[in-house]
């Protein structure tokens, strides 16, 4: 297809204007959509050949769609874009969903509004409820809290439906009186089940007078519209139904567009919030002239998450000499900064907002747990954005000296092998895998089996690396039982995507080491005679749990008297690892472990009215564990054996059946607290 080039047109070529960049010659367009067509055919039950359908277009539209809003010099211009000059290379996600926008406003051509008459909208909308937020002030002005951009979607590509029935008005005033500044509106309907209505509507709710202005309740936040923007129309249309800013995704523009979409922005008194990925991305955007830099951590081609990539745009940022620190603009005017940085994704939790608050992050968006939460309102104050309220939050949970009383928050399954046990035991929403490197374990595994677990389960939680599990600075100034309090915190945020534990006995920490390394495993689990001093991150290289053997007899009886047992525990306990894991051991038996035996489960339960949360091990399984749950509450609980088909091999229903029964448990157990 041809750039648009009627003055209505949503793109009106690459550089805003017809006259300005003609369209790529049609022999170069002929044939690139030829390739691309041969890459994307199949075959039918004929033997004919057919072409992949994208929401009712071809494969080969969508790559003309793409090449329709390229300028001349496409190999400068789009050389920082997946898959340019690849004639083989077959369309991601967010390429297929911009081609579809691009064809969609197309072929509704005719029904679209001209762009005189959505200035016109825009000035008389604004005229009636406030002016145009700038959104680099608004992000600025919450300095030293987090600005927070709370989002509005009812479904992604990635995770299918969210909240179908949500509306926007109403997300976006519970968002607002909750403390969010900006609230993003997904805009695009055929994967996000999103319009320009709920656009209108979000802005129209949030304005708490005819002129928009603040009320006691809260200061009216910017909206922002979250689309998939490849021409100037889109800007317009966003200014004519209330929006304050727009998002501009370099990973799908090319740069010399990108400068007219911002210069268009600005036009209109907008200042966009510029989507990047990566550094070639980040040179476009600030060549561009961006100054509000969004840091997707996720990879939209992939969908791989690794929410190091905020930190590596910071670093990189610093190290060139723009000023962005966010900490910075509380000072004088004078001081503060040109720019703005902000990061986009995989955000949840108060640890994670205060990761980015540590190296001068503005603004975290936050979309799918606010969309899935019960309570927006509880889980946006569960955020911390004011430091003051993270650094109460840690000293409250670290002096807290009481009975540990939250309920069971991690399950573990242990001894997986092989990568199919591993995406079912992620898939029922378990929070650790196990892989057992002890070489006298029936479930002993290879480097290479470790491997592909892991990688099964980072492609799970869309991640590329392994997760920092973060702790406040003064975790090791605590007393133990405090410190491992403040620990089991960290570990239930860092778990909300599955982390890999490479199991470990009485094994050198060079060898241990050695294996996180090569295999990436998140965290070790020591399981022999080691003690708790080697359980030590610094020892292990990343966060261990340790296993603390409770003796018994074959049939379960014979346990050491509760009392004596629990004493000794705590004795011997030190801020070292990162949990305390309580486990059967038979008696005779040199290494404890795999008994399939349950010990007394009141020493767990004796332990957390101490304040220690700990995870049980040892003889449970599907028909037990509801009990486990509500009768003891631990923090944790461990199953290997008992959801086994045989030793190695995960019974798939088994699995499924214990996990959910754990998490159906905890919530019953919670509503007596």
């Amino acid at each position: 297809m041809a750039p648009r080039t009627d003055a209505s047109s949503p793109s009106s070529s690459a550089n805003g204007d017809s006259s300005s960049s003609p369209a790529k010659p049609a022999a170069a367009a002929a044939a690139a959509a030829a390739a691309a067509a041969a890459a994307a055919a199949s075959t039918n039950d004929n033997g004919a050949e057919t072409e992949e359908l994208i929401m009712g277009y071809t494969h080969s539209q969508c790559v003309a769609a793409l090449r329709s809003i390229e300028g001349p010099n496409s190999d400068v211009t789009c050389r920082h874009i997946f898959g340019h000059g690849n004639p083989d290379h077959r369309l991601s996600m967010l390429q297929k969903v911009t081609a579809v926008r691009i064809l969609d406003y197309e072929k509704n051509k005719a029904t679209l509004t001209p762009i005189d008459d959505l200035k016109s909208q825009a000035a008389e909308f604004h005229a009636a409820h406030g002016p145009i937020l700038n959104l680099r002030t608004i992000v600025q002005s919450k300095s030293p809290s987090m600005c927070l951009a709370a989002e509005f979607k009812r479904a992604s590509p990635s995770k299918g439906v969210i909240n179908p029935s949500a509306t926007a008005s109403g997300q976006a005033v519970t968002y607002a009186e909750s403390g969010a500044s900006v609230i993003s509106v997904l805009t695009e309907g055929r994967w996000f089940q999103g319009s320009l209505d709920d656009l209108r509507s979000a802005r129209l709710a949030t304005t708490t007078t005819t002129k928009g202005q603040s009320s006691s309740k809260y200061p009216r936040p910017a909206i922002l519209r979250k689309e998939f923007v490849f021409g100037r129309y889109q800007i317009y249309e966003a200014a004519a139904h209330g929006a304050d800013t727009i998002l501009l995704i370099v990973a799908v523009t090319p740069a010399d567009l990108l400068k007219v979409l911002i210069d268009t922005c600005r036009e209109v008194g907008m200042e966009p919030l510029v989507e990047v990925h990566g550094q070639s991305e980040l040179d476009v955007a600030l060549n561009a002239g961006a100054r509000v830099i969004g840091v997707n951590n996720r990879n939209l081609h992939t969908f791989q998450m690794d929410l190091a990539t905020t930190d590596r745009t910071a670093e990189e940022l610093t190290q060139r000499g723009i000023k962005f620190d966010h900490h910075s603009c509380s000072e004088e005017d004078d001081t503060i900064p040109e720019y703005v940085l902000c990061s986009l994704s995989g955000m949840s939790s108060p640890t994670d907002v205060d990761r980015y608050r540590q190296i001068g992050v503005g603004m975290c968006l936050i979309g799918e747990s606010l969309m899935r939460a019960a309570d927006p309102a509880a889980a946006i104050a569960g955020l911390c954005l004011d430091p003051a309220d993270y650094e109460k939050k840690m000293m409250d949970t670290a002096a807290s000296g009481g009975a540990y009383t939250a309920g069971t928050k991690i399950v573990k399954v242990c001894g997986i092998t092989n990568a199919e046990d591993a995406l079912v035991a992620c898939r029922a929403h378990a929070n650790l895998i196990g892989v057992i490197f002890a070489p006298k374990s029936k479930r002993c595994v290879t480097v290479e089996q470790a491997t592909e677990v892991v990688r099964v389960v980072r492609d799970f939680g869309e991640r590329s690396g392994r997760v920092d599990v973060a702790y406040p600075p003064t975790v090791d100034t605590m007393a133990p039982v405090q410190s491992l309090l403040v620990k089991a915190r960290a570990l239930e945020e860092a778990t909300r995507r599955p982390l890999v534990v490479g199991v470990f006995q009485n094994q050198p920490a060079e060898f241990i080491r050695e294996i996180v390394e090569k295999c990436g495993i998140d965290m070790v689990q020591l399981h022999g005679k080691e003690g708790m001093a080697a359980a030590s991150r610094d020892i292990c290289s990343v966060p261990a749990l340790r296993a603390v053997d409770i003796e018994t007899g074959h049939d379960g009886t014979g346990t050491v008297p509760s009392a004596d047992a629990v004493q000794k525990i705590l004795d011997a306990v030190t801020s070292d690892p990162a949990a305390i894991l309580l486990d059967t051991s038979i008696k005779g038996n040199k290494e404890g472990g795999g008994t399939g035996v349950t010990f007394d489960w009141g020493i767990a339960e004796q332990l957390q009215n101490r304040g220690l949360p700990v995870i049980i091990a040892g003889g449970l399984k599907p028909d037990n564990v509801e009990e486990a749950v509500t009768t003891t509450r631990p923090w944790g609980i461990d199953v290997s054996s008992g959801v086994e088909q045989s030793p190695g091999k995960k019974s798939h229903e088994d699995v499924r059946k214990f996990v959910g029964g754990a998490r159906d448990a905890a919530i019953e157990a919670s509503k007596g607290f």
